[in-house]
C-alpha cells in the first residue's frame, strides 16, 4: 500500500505517537501487522502544536525529498508578561514583566521579524548539544547555551489581539524555524517576554488543515 496522507495532528499527543496511531489503524484495516507497514513523515511537530502532520507510506517514503516544501505556515497565540522554560504554556515562568506592547507597537515592529533572521534554539528542543538533546539537558537542570541559526520568514502578520496580553499571528515560515523562539524574538524587540499559548500548523506545501483527517478518521481510502 503506497500513499501520502495529511492529518491533523491534535494538541498533546507526540507526532511519533500519531504517526504509530495511524499506522496501526491501516495495518488494521489492511489485515496485517503493523510492522509490516513502512511510514514515515515529512516533519514532527512539539507535542504542544497541533495541526498538519503529512504521513508517507509505503514507496512514497522514498518521495519525502520530492514532497519537501521549504515553508510551513503556522498560526499561534502568544502571551505577552511571561516567559517560561519551554516557550510554551507547558514550562515554568522563568521571566515577568509589566511591559504590554499595543496592538500598534507589534504592528510596528512585525517588519523587523521578515526575511532572514538569527533566532535561538529552544533549549527544550531536539538538538543535539555535544551528543545530547537539548531537552534532556534542560530537564537535568544543566546550563547550557543553545545555538543560533538563520531562518528565513516569508510572512509574519498580526490577525488579532484576543486581551490585552494576548495576540494572535499568522507565520509563513522556513522548514526548521521554531515558532517558540520566534515568539522569543519578538518579546525581546519589544521590551518584554512572552510564551506560546497554542502553536497551529495550517499549511505544508499543498497540504493544508482544511483538508487534513482527524487520527480517529483516517482510512485507505484518503490515501493520495
Amino acid at each position: 500500500m503506497d500513499g501520502i496522507l495529511n492529518v491533523c495532528k491534535p494538541r498533546g499527543v507526540s507526532s511519533f505517537r500519531a504517526l504509530s496511531i495511524v499506522k496501526n489503524k491501516l495495518a488494521d484495516e489492511l489485515g496485517i501487522k503493523p510492522k509490516q507497514l513502512k511510514v514515515g513523515h515529512l516533519g514532527t511537530l512539539d507535542p504542544l502544536a497541533m495541526g498538519v502532520l503529512v504521513l508517507m507510506c509505503g514507496k512514497a517514503t522514498k518521495l519525502a525529498d520530492k514532497l519537501h516544501s521549504p515553508f510551513k505556515t503556522y498560526q499561534t497565540l502568544l502571551h505577552f508578561s511571561k516567559e517560561t522554560d519551554t516557550l510554551d504554556s507547558e514550562g515554568q515562568v522563568i521571566a515577568t514583566s509589566d511591559v504590554i506592547p499595543t496592538r500598534e507597537q507589534i504592528e510596528k515592529i512585525i517588519p523587523e521579524m521578515v526575511g532572514d533572521i538569527e533566532i535561538e534554539v529552544p533549549k527544550f528542543s531536539a538538538v543535539h548539544i555535544n551528543g545530547k538533546r537539548a531537552y534532556d539537558l534542560a530537564r537535568q537542570g544543566i546550563d547550557f547555551t543553545p545555538p543560533k541559526k538563520f531562518v528565513n520568514i516569508h510572512r509574519f502578520e498580526l490577525l488579532e489581539q484576543r486581551s490585552e496580553k494576548e495576540f494572535f499571528f499568522e507565520i509563513e515560515c522556513q522548514t526548521g524555524t521554531y515558532i517558540r523562539s520566534l515568539a522569543k524574538l519578538i518579546a525581546q524587540k519589544l521590551g518584554t517576554v512572552a510564551y506560546c499559548l497554542e502553536i497551529i500548523r495550517t499549511r505544508v506545501g499543498d497540504f493544508k488543515i482544511e483538508e487534513a483527517k482527524s487520527l480517529e478518521d483516517v482510512t485507505i481510502s484518503d490515501m493520495i
